[in-house]
């Protein structure tokens, strides 16, 4: 009977475990497959943006942009709650500007929030002067979130957000952090409730404002992890009041000389890269489009291969001084042509352009021999910022 059982439960185990790995290579394969257009689209948006539009036309590629962001904003949300509940999430520790991502978010939500006719607000305390130590990326998506379902759930009033400082001293910072809308409130035996995966207040919610009800669910997991609690007071038809504490390490100055060279990178605008020749490898004529482009602007000469093999072939190490590669390409992809290139002794600065996520593949790009990797839909001053790096050119 011990037998009988235990070989059951190790049974069930193999199933549980490979119901996962199922799960999880195909949101992996669907967050691929819905990358890559976005990718064109994105792009070629920006690219419409940066052709002088009119004011009409100006405003509906603005309409456009805005969907696409908050396509990739779902996609990006039920991604990062598999890699929460599958424990493999993590935060970076870097210098983060608190003051600068609180303005920048309710600067992006302002349009949002006008086309509701509600007011959006922001009080930061003048005590919060220094930079701090966190992951601005994780806390942006925060509360950003928090913003955004504020606005959802608003339809008149004012959506605020408000960081306070509760206690400081030389080495770290305490901070309430507070997003209060004047929205239609949530009833006490259903405040719980709206903080589960895929869930709102009630069915006639989803209908009525949207979404996926993951936003809070993430926030609230993410800020667990960091060990603070998302809290929250509200009221039916009175609005309500997201808040968390929340602790952080002082980030010390700056030096002088990092001061000098951040101030001397030369800008998108002055094409710096203006003499050198990069070697494109991607298979999709949009993706194609879209990155020469960007890369024409900033002067540089732009060689294109469709596949790895085609790479192979194509790169000389006396012409190409970066190559941006594609992974997932017919013929040859990208992991296969970069092992080929580094057997072969060449040095060049190789950058991966992937519509996969970077925790999923790092370990398989760290053995080819892969420089960096920038994630599609990429942003162009992200890779903007990485090919000065790996090219060297740092200063005008």
């Amino acid at each position: 009977m011990s037998f009988r059982f235990a070989y059951i439960l190790k049974e069930a185990k193999k199933e549980a475990e490979q119901g996962l790995k199922v799960k999880n290579d195909f949101l992996s394969t669907m967050s691929h497959e819905i990358r890559t257009p976005l990718n064109s689209i994105l792009g070629m948006t920006n690219i419409m943006l940066m052709e002088k539009p009119s004011d009409e036309q100006k405003e509906q590629l603005n309409v456009l942009l805005f969907s696409a962001n908050n396509l990739l904003s779902i996609v990006n949300d039920i991604l990062d709650y598999n890699k929460i509940e599958a424990g493999k999430i993590g935060f970076e520790s870097i210098e983060m500007d608190l003051n600068n991502i609180a303005n920048k978010l309710i600067t992006g939500f302002r349009t949002l929030a006008k086309d509701k006719g509600i007011e959006l607000r922001v009080l930061i305390d003048s005590q919060l002067k220094t930079k701090l130590i966190g992951d601005p990326t994780r806390t942006s998506q925060i509360i950003g979130n928090l913003v955004h379902n504020a606005i959802k759930f608003t339809k008149k009033g004012y959506v605020e957000l408000r960081i306070s400082v509760k206690a400081q001293d030389a080495t770290s910072v305490g901070l309430l952090i507070e997003i209060e809308d004047t929205g239609i409130g949530i009833a006490q035996e259903k405040q719980q409730l709206i903080f589960d995966q895929f869930t709102q207040a009630d069915n006639s919610t989803s209908r009525n404002f949207g979404g996926t009800g993951l936003g809070l669910a993430i926030s609230k997991k993410l800020l667990e992890l960091q060990g603070s609690s998302l809290q929250l007071k509200s009221e039916p038809d009175k609005g309500s009041v997201f808040y968390f504490e929340i602790n952080y390490p002082i980030f010390a100055a700056v030096s002088k000389e990092k001061e000098i060279e951040i101030s001397l990178a030369p800008t998108e605008d002055s094409k710096p890269l203006t003499g050198m020749s990069i070697l494109l490898v991607e298979d999709n004529e949009v993706n194609i489009l879209v990155a020469k482009t960007f890369l024409g602007k900033w002067g540089a000469t732009v060689d294109i291969a469709q596949n790895g093999q085609e790479a192979v072939d194509l790169f000389d190490p006396s012409i190409h001084q970066l190559i941006l590669m594609d992974m997932h390409m017919p013929v040859m992809d990208g992991y296969e042509a970069t092992r080929i290139l580094r057997d072969r002794g060449v040095t060049t600065p190789i950058i991966a352009l992937t519509a996969s996520l970077p925790r999923e593949i790092e370990d398989r790009i760290k053995s080819t021999g892969i420089n960096d990797i920038v994630v599609k839909p990429f942003i162009p001053a992200e890779l903007f910022k990485l090919i000065l790096h790996y090219t060297g050119i740092h200063r005008l």
